[in-house]
Order: C-alpha cells, then sequence, then structure tokens
C-alpha cells in the first residue's frame, strides 16, 4: 500500500544521551534506548542505504556508515519515545549488504538484518538504488552544457538499462522482504520509495538534462516505484510516495534551496548533493509518525 502521511488504502531525545550515542565509535552499531512516551512498547530497527543514512547532515555517526544522527529515522525514533531504537542504515549498501553479505565500508560492517530480531515490531527500510542502473543511466541523460538535449528518453539502450535496472532491483526487494518478514512477522515496515530530486522540468547544472529527458527521468522513478509498491503490496509493507509530494509541491532539486527536500549535483546545504536535505527527512519522518498515531502498532 501506498502511504502518503496518513494510511492511503502507507522532541526529545536528551542531550546526555546525544553525546553518549555520537562518543559510540567502534560500536557494531548505532543502538539507543530511549525514554519512554506514548508509544513505549516500540522496538524500532531502521535499515538501508544512503537515501536512509543521510550522509553529511550534521552530527554523524563515527562508525564509516555517513550516518546522520537527524536522518528520519532517528526524528521518529526521538518523536515517538520508542523503548528501543537501532539505526543501522549504512551509505552505499545494496539489498545483499541488509539480508546476506557484510559490507565493506572500509571496515567490514555487519548485515543489517542482525539488528532485526523476531520481538522488533517497526522497520524502516530504503533499499534498491544501488542494486539499479539508475547512476549509469544518469550519466547517459546528462547533457554537457545547457540547452544540449542527449535525447536518452529515445534511446532504447538507455531504456534498456533502466528496465533491466528496475527488474534486477524488484528482484533483490523480494528477496529482502521476505527475509525481513521471517525474522520479524509481527513488525510493521515502513519503506521509503525512490524518486523526488527531479521534476517535469530540468535546471542545468543542478539537474543536468534536457527538459525532455528530466520528464523521462521522473516517469522513470515512477516506474521503479510502482514495480516496488507491487512487491511491497504482497509483504502488508507501507510505501512512502515522498517522490509525489516533492515534485507536486515544488520541493525538487530545481526548486529554491530552502524549498528542496533532495540536493542536485550541486549542493547548497549541508546534505551531500543527490540526497535528502535536513527538510526532507523532516518530511519522511512526519510521514511516518503521522500514520504510527493514527494506526498505533498493536492496535487492531
Amino acid at each position: 500500500m501506498i502511504n502518503r502521511g496518513i494510511r492511503f488504502g502507507s522532541v526529545a531525545a536528551t542531550v546526555v544521551g546525544l553525546v553518549l550515542t555520537l562518543a559510540g565509535a567502534g560500536a557494531a552499531h548505532a543502538s539507543v534506548p530511549v525514554d519512554s512516551g506514548e508509544n513505549a512498547g516500540i522496538k524500532y530497527t531502521a535499515l538501508g542505504d544512503s537515501r536512509a543514512s543521510g550522509p553529511r547532515l550534521e552530527p554523524m555517526y563515527p562508525d564509516g556508515c555517513s550516518r546522520s544522527y537527524e536522518n528520519f529515522a532517528g526524528k521518529i525514533s526521538r518523536e515517538l519515545g520508542t523503548s528501543e531504537f537501532a539505526d543501522v542504515s549504512c551509505s552505499a549498501a545494496r539489498s545483499e549488504n541488509i539480508i546476506s553479505t557484510p559490507q565493506l565500508i572500509p571496515t567490514q560492517w555487519p548485515v543489517q538484518l542482525d539488528a532485526v530480531h523476531p520481538d522488533t515490531n517497526l522497520i524502516t527500510l530504503s533499499v534498491g538504488g544501488n542494486d539499479s542502473n539508475t547512476l549509469i543511466v544518469g550519466a547517459l541523460c546528462a547533457a554537457p552544457a545547457p540547452g544540449v538535449d542527449r535525447g536518452c528518453r529515445n534511446d532504447p539502450l538507455t531504456e534498456s538499462l533502466a528496465q533491466s535496472g528496475i527488474d534486477q532491483a524488484a528482484d533483490s526487494l523480494d528477496k529482502t522482504l521476505a527475509a525481513l518478514t521471517q525474522r520479524a512477522p509481527q513488525a510493521r515496515i515502513y519503506m521509503v520509495g525512490a524518486g523526488g530530486m527531479i521534476g517535469a522540468r530540468a535546471c542545468w547544472p543542478n539537474v543536468p538534462f534536457s527538459d525532455g529527458d528530466a520528464a523521462w527521468f521522473m516517469n522513470y522513478y515512477a516506474r521503479f516505484n510502482t514495480q516496488f509498491a507491487a512487491i511491497a503490496g504482497r509483504y502488508g509493507v507501507h510505501v512512502i510516495d515522498i517522490a509525489t509530494d516533492a515534485v507536486a509541491g515544488g520541493h525538487d532539486a530545481c526548486a529554491a534551496p530552502e524549498q528542496r527536500w533532495f540536493e542536485g549535483m550541486f549542493s547548497e546545504s549541508t546534505a551531500q548533493r543527490l540526497h535528502f536535505t535536513a527538510s526532507g527527512m523532516t518530511e519522511v519522518a512526519g510521514r511516518i509518525v503521522a500514520d504510527l498515531r493514527a494506526n498505533p502498532i498493536g492496535v487492531a
């Protein structure tokens, strides 16, 4: 099911807690007991790639995964007052790093599934971009100068790479969700969809495409999300369609810096280029928190 705030049909940790968390270099992952609150029974594990980890959004965990204390997982945990919280998201993670293969960052980062337990009842997930051909397709579409139209939208090779990458990522997602639901069968899972950076128009050099190719790339992400949502639905997973809201609301990478939920090729904030801004992280967190408050875990 697709959640765009409330279900569709899907502050305050103490200063001492922050200091102790950020001092935990060498720990297996960022695992933080949180003060009890309205959802004190929530045991929350956050998984995923850099879309989840929030590279360069200070303050950062000192474990090599480019994970921010201010990513959407941290915001969710603090807002809800979860009883247990482990954030093992890691930049550059692929699906295999979530369910089967340790990630080298350059030290060995444990399989993220190890942080999910039978009594885990909340999971957030962002994965798929590194399993697809998105970066290759983006390079084929990129214009070397303003006004240049690469015409990748009409290129059979680009289309073939795009669709094969989506199919490959979808297959990996199926395996990932199967593993998660087997490990924690009672968990509510929220998956953050792809896209949102690129709207129907380009803005060279921040979104360095022609307008026609930008619109095609926006549709590429829509296809990506449609295929992912179909798989998620089979597992009862909630999908956060942040891309639709970002583009429709004028919050893509061509928006004014203060309006962006995503940075483009040239970041004008502390966020890493091509990633969520602090505002984008807040928007994702807000949608998940709203759904959890409207539909509490453990309440029929």
